[in-house]
């Protein structure tokens, strides 16, 4: 054997032999935070009028970037959830609805005057959830 590599093989011996029963920490890897969704509501106002029609949509990004995601809408009343409006799954970021001027889905005439929030919760897999929130009060 040349004497540069049995340098090389005491040397790391050496070095191998200095680590055994070191008080060093072991290596963790760490991963880094998933990106948090970014949710948007937007609406053609905050004041839908009683017997009109009226339209939202909820955005959720992550990194400026559309993401495919689980989309779930509830009405909040003081904090509490008082209405269910509905859970959307979108390929491209994007849930667009109109609420009808009449009908079931309509807004009803005891909805005039109270103010809620409108939550949307965006879950989309190896990202961390994401909410919006856009306050709402029914006019005449």
């Amino acid at each position: 054997m040349c004497s540069a590599v049995r340098r090389a093989l005491v040397l790391g011996s050496a070095l191998l032999l200095a680590g055994c029963g070191s008080s060093a920490k072991p290596v963790t890897t760490v991963s880094a935070p998933a990106a948090r969704l970014k949710v948007v509501v937007t609406a053609q106002s905050h004041h839908p009028v009683l017997h009109h029609t009226w339209w939202y949509q909820v955005t959720a990004t992550a990194n400026g970037k559309p993401v495919a995601c689980k989309i779930h809408i509830q009405v909040f009343f003081n904090g509490f959830s008082v209405g269910e409006v509905g859970t959307h799954v979108v390929k491209n970021g994007i849930w667009r609805e109109t609420i009808p001027a009449k009908g079931v889905n309509a807004f009803p005439p005891a909805a005039v005057g109270q103010h809620v929030e409108w939550h949307a919760v965006a879950t989309a897999k190896g990202y961390a959830k994401g909410v919006g929130v856009y306050p709402v009060s029914v006019v005449t």
